[in-house]
């Protein structure tokens, strides 16, 4: 209680120091402008412009490194450990550990900038996953609209939704944050459902729906409810978006990832791979380990249902060897390999000589 203290005051001296920031400490709309800014970041400072001296108001909004995002900054640091990680010890400790990142840095000053417009429902599933996957940025955020993309699949379709997540450590963060996701709407729904928490059921069920997600992860614990109550519960899934099934990381639309392929010497020839992801992979081309670059004799094209092809000009001995695909996405990467051999001319004998 005495650490909450401690953090509470901090906080109160973060607001302070944006009001002196601003200039505001004679004013009335001060509380509004702070409330505005501890809530929807700098960005919102535009609505006040004309409550604010010229040469301060442009100082604030503009610069990278100003007083104004220092302090904002130091806000949403403090209430990411006051309000989210104080009943969740786990979070604490991975926003130590991450805090000497390059991500950390970034996903902060987004929040600074920005305030709660991309902590969506569950800020704690939001900061986890703005720092384990470093590719994220303000594009995926707003352009492409990955982010959200990811949100709706791992939401839906839980950690399995990850499925090339071999890191154990990232792993068992992630699934406490999606355990502090589910759990709220989960334990409604099976309230509502009038499912009893019968021999430790609900923790079970949060548990099997946090790895597989809302129905695979519900159908593990059928047996243990009543039929008409279970009905219920599936009926009244909460679904948060569509992302047709399409996988976080990349995957390769293939059975097996290596293959073998072969030409004559001297002709044409292509290779071409399938990939797909919520966010569409880059590919990038290697030939035994190091990467290709394109020429006359070499082009790569690409096509919107994440086909990239090879395209291999007059194709000679020197050719032969192991190209990789290389798709990656803000999540992750995944390879898949050809290898090709070049194949001489059959000889023709005329029987007249």
């Amino acid at each position: 209680q005495l650490d909450n203290v401690v953090n509470d005051e901090v906080l109160e001296l973060v607001k302070k120091e944006i009001i002196r920031t601003l200039d505001l400490e004679e004013y009335k709309i001060k509380d509004t402008i702070i409330n505005d800014l501890l809530e929807n970041g700098r960005q919102s400072l535009s609505k006040y412009e004309k409550y604010i001296l010229p040469d301060i108001y442009e100082a604030s909004i503009n610069e990278i490194h100003g007083n104004l995002i220092k302090s904002l900054k130091k806000y949403f640091e403090q209430q990411w450990e006051v309000k989210y990680g104080s009943s969740n010890q786990w979070f604490i400790l991975f926003l130590k550990e991450y805090k000497d990142g390059v991500n950390y840095d970034s996903v902060l000053k987004r929040t600074a900038e920005y305030g709660n417009k991309y902590l969506k429902d569950c800020p704690i599933l939001s900061i986890v996953l703005q720092l384990l996957f470093e590719g994220i940025d303000d594009t995926c955020m707003d352009e492409t609209n990955v982010f959200n993309d990811l949100w709706c699949t791992i939401t839906n379709n839980g950690l399995k939704s990850i499925a090339n997540f071999s890191d154990n450590k990232k792993r068992s963060v992630l699934f406490q944050a999606l355990r502090e996701y589910y759990r709220p709407k989960l334990f409604k729904l099976l309230e509502k459902s009038q499912v009893k928490d019968k021999d430790n059921l609900y923790e079970l069920a949060l548990d099997n729906v946090v790895e597989y997600g809302w129905l695979q992860g519900l159908q593990a614990v059928r047996k243990r409810i009543i039929p008409i109550f279970f009905e219920t519960l599936i009926e009244n899934i909460p679904v948060s978006g569509d992302t047709s099934g399409k996988p976080v990381q990349p995957e390769v639309e293939a059975a097996i990832a290596v293959t073998e392929q072969s030409c004559v010497i001297g002709q044409d020839t292509q290779i071409s791979w399938k990939f797909s992801g919520i966010e569409k992979p880059r590919v990038t081309w290697l030939f035994n380990g190091q990467p290709l670059p394109t020429n006359d004799r070499f082009q790569v094209t690409e096509t919107d249902d994440g086909t990239s092809t090879l395209s291999i000009r007059q194709a000679g001995f020197v050719d032969q060897g192991d190209y990789i695909a290389r798709a990656t996405n803000a999540f992750g990467k995944v390879e898949a390999q050809t290898i090709l051999s070049i194949a001489c001319i059959k000889p023709v004998i005329n029987a007249d000589l």
